[in-house]
């Protein structure tokens, strides 16, 4: 049966084994391994000091350091496991929360609207940042870039815009409302916009109107 021997154990008199694990090693194994899991949970972790240190059978091949089954975060322990000899030590941790904001998880190019798996909460060091960065999702998901952002890029408001739905050159359907009519025809778009806003078309006569954009792509101009 695999030995688990928890670091409540390191007390007791230390058997004499032929050869102990080096405990350097022990540390390096776990914060390494705590480096990598850095705000993937929003936490960060470093090794709680112990004044004793385990000493454990030799290991012949490379520790593996993984968090315990079943703990809830933060995490208390990461779980150090020498296959080889049987044994497995878990090692206390002391757990500080992060300030996390949403990064690019990829290159982004200007124009291309942030889908979910475009973006993920990341730590921020720089603490006078925070107030820039957007923790949520969901002012950012469905919003265009603005300019190209290389991969974990700290998003902020200035940098996405409502999508174009309507392009420069496009055609457009353009609907003339007035006091109890509408006229429907043709127009060709002259710049981008986005739903809400306003563009300059080019009607069949060549005269250029403003006319605001709609949700489906289309424009109208309301007439006094």
């Amino acid at each position: 049966m695999k030995q688990i021997i928890l670091a409540s154990l390191w007390l007791l008199p230390l058997p004499l084994w032929a050869a102990t694990q080096d405990s350097r090693q022990m540390e390096q194994v776990a914060n390494q391994f705590l480096q990598s899991q850095h705000g993937q949970d929003g936490y960060g972790y470093q090794l709680k000091w112990q004044p004793r240190k385990p000493a454990m059978p030799a290991c012949g091949q490379p520790l593996q350091a993984a968090w315990p089954a079943g703990n809830a975060r933060p995490q208390q322990s990461v779980l150090l496991t020498c296959a080889a000899q049987g044994w497995s030590l878990s090692l206390p941790v002391l757990a500080s929360e992060l300030q996390l904001v949403l990064v690019t998880t990829r290159l982004m190019r200007a124009g291309e609207v942030l889908q979910a798996d475009d973006i993920k909460l990341a730590p921020v060091n720089n603490r006078s940042q925070l107030s820039q960065g957007i923790r949520d999702q969901t002012l950012l998901l469905g919003q265009m870039v603005r300019s190209t952002l290389p991969p974990g890029t700290m998003l902020t408001a200035s940098q996405v815009r409502s999508p174009f739905v309507v392009k420069m050159n496009q055609p457009v359907k353009l609907q003339i409302r007035g006091d109890g009519f509408a006229v429907n025809s043709d127009a060709t778009a002259l710049g981008n916009a986005a739903a809400g806003e306003r563009v300059n078309v080019r009607v069949a006569n060549g005269k250029v109107i403003s006319a605001l954009v709609e949700a489906d792509g289309s424009v109208s101009v309301q007439l006094p």
